[in-house]
């Protein structure tokens, strides 16, 4: 009886510490992701605490997601912009943008993607050809930007031919976001 009884009491805890998450859950669920990561709504787009600015359109780019920050990347945003291409904008820790840039170069070696020159904006970043199997080549590229207070990184993704008149354009619209940073 003892047992029975001691059984009931705990299926009772258990289930009123249910009750009692599922009342607070809502609750928490209610709060947007961004908010999580350190967001605010902005006039046009969002703050984050760290002080960069992602407005709702860059260019012909549409903001789709935010990110949180890490050790070194304080916050960002992901774009996306006409015919799939993808766009996404970082803050880092000042001084560490190159740093960044090296990472991403070595890791992407290190992958197997093959490292290509490319001619106008696209010369300027780092390039990769990480899908050369389809009548079209996706290519990212990458590039980073040394700012007053913080480093910036842009890394956009795109298919070769169809989109290469498109990379200027869109570098241009984001450095010009960038600029009004600092």
């Amino acid at each position: 009886m003892r047992q029975r009884i001691a059984r009931l009491l705990l299926w009772s805890c258990i289930a009123l510490q249910s009750a009692a998450s599922a009342v607070v859950a809502p609750a928490h669920g209610q709060v947007p992701p961004e908010k999580e990561a350190g967001w605010q709504s902005d006039v046009g787009g969002l703050r984050h605490f760290m002080g960069l600015r992602c407005p709702d359109q860059i260019g012909p780019f549409f903001r789709i997601k935010v990110l949180e920050g890490g050790a070194t990347s304080l916050a960002g945003c992901i774009y996306t912009g006409k015919d799939g291409m993808t766009a996404v904008l970082r803050q880092h820790v000042q001084d560490t943008g190159r740093r960044e840039a090296i990472s991403f170069s070595r890791n992407y070696k290190a992958a197997g993607f093959e490292e290509v020159q490319l001619s106008g904006a696209a010369s300027t970043g780092i390039s990769f050809r990480t899908r050369s199997w389809t009548p079209t080549s996706l290519c990212e590229t990458l590039w980073h930007f040394a700012g007053a207070e913080a480093d910036f990184t842009l890394w956009l993704s795109y298919t070769l031919p169809t989109q290469q008149d498109e990379v200027g354009p869109a570098v241009t619209a984001f450095t010009e976001v960038l600029a009004q940073q600092n």
